[in-house]
């Protein structure tokens, strides 16, 4: 009875310690500054990887978009390139500013007049950057009046086929006092207008022949001439002027030069209201009139054909693009290329 007493006895109190243990894991738990601690920290550790997460994704748009840029600055080099190639004739800066005076056989005299960029009408926020004269085909509707008409106005290219198209391209800046760029969002972008014989359909333009006056001396006397409406190239282009740019960048200087007896085109004289210094897009020039010139200093009255040697500089910059921030994180360094155009003889018809 006595070992039955003691077993029960024995049973009841690990009842009792079982029963106590579960009643004090039921009311146990973390206290509210546990829970608040514990919330702190895990928030510190989720700001700290959303701020890695966010700063991979914006060095990833910033690449993607400069990347996009400096492709985009390649293909509108190539696009220039290709055009300059095909030309009869390219303007140095000196000419177009009309600052070239030459001693000839018969006296010394301007060879380019006023120079070309000053009788040209030019849109607002832009600047003319270079010029060049090249062969197109006259529309076939032209060809066609060739083939069957005897009576077409004189000056039509009846038997090339072909007519001298002068092509202008500028560079545009997108700011504007308003505020507003349009549906441009680069700093700047490159525009090309091109003064044709013939418009699409056919019909004739109010058209000054090059080979009556020469390129040169292109438009000869007169008032200004009307260019038509410049078409965009490109966007995203590098509008600041090279001290600026240097300044931000923090390098001492970013000099631009060109080789001997090449041109900086535009000149320094071109580049006013407002685009002073802004060499972003420009080109170094062979001095054809100035070689000419030399020429016919030493005696020789038919200088020989050559090609003009041009080198094209473009820097494009990325702001305005997702993930640059500002004009000097769009920052890209310049590219170049070097172009020969056609060869022609005689480029002044009307000799000096």
């Amino acid at each position: 009875m006595k070992i039955s007493r003691y077993l029960r006895n024995s049973v009841k109190r690990a009842t009792k310690r079982i029963r106590a243990s579960r009643a004090g894991s039921v009311n146990s738990g973390f206290t509210l500054t546990e829970i608040l601690v514990s919330m702190i920290i895990a928030g510190i550790i989720m700001s700290g990887l959303m701020t890695i997460m966010v700063e991979l994704l914006t060095s990833d748009a910033r690449e993607t978009a400069r990347t996009e840029t400096q492709q985009e600055m390649q293909m509108a080099l190539d696009y220039i390139s290709a055009d300059i190639r095909e030309a009869a004739y390219v303007y140095d800066g000196e000419c177009l500013a009309g600052n070239v005076r030459v001693q000839t056989q018969s006296g010394s005299r301007d060879v380019c007049g006023n120079g070309l960029f000053n009788r040209i009408e030019v849109p607002d926020n832009t600047v003319p950057i270079m010029a060049f004269w090249k062969l197109e085909q006259i529309p076939d509707s032209v060809r066609d009046a060739c083939d069957f008409t005897q009576d077409l106005p004189e000056g039509i290219p009846c038997v090339a086929a072909r007519s001298y198209s002068l092509v202008i391209y500028y560079l545009t800046s997108n700011d504007s006092e308003e505020g507003s760029t349009g549906p441009w969002a680069g700093m700047g972008r490159i525009r090309r207008a091109v003064y044709r014989q013939f418009n699409s359909d056919g019909s004739q333009r109010d058209y000054i022949n090059p080979m009556d006056v020469g390129f040169d001396a292109w438009p000869g006397e007169g008032g200004n001439v009307e260019m038509p409406t410049p078409v965009t190239l490109v966007d995203f282009v590098d509008d600041r002027p090279m001290e600026q740019i240097a300044e931000v960048q923090d390098v001492q200087s970013m000099e631009v030069e060109c080789p001997d007896n090449y041109n900086l085109t535009p000149s320094d004289d071109t580049l006013s209201d407002g685009f002073e210094g802004v060499r972003n897009f420009y080109a170094c020039v062979l001095d054809e009139t100035g070689r000419r010139a030399r020429a016919v200093e030493d005696g020789e009255d038919d200088p020989t054909a050559f090609n003009q040697k041009v080198i094209l500089f473009l820097r494009g910059n990325a702001a305005g693009k997702p993930g640059i921030r500002s004009a000097n994180e769009g920052f890209m360094p310049a590219i170049q290329t070097q172009v020969l155009n056609r060869s022609v003889r005689r480029k002044s018809p009307r000799g000096f």
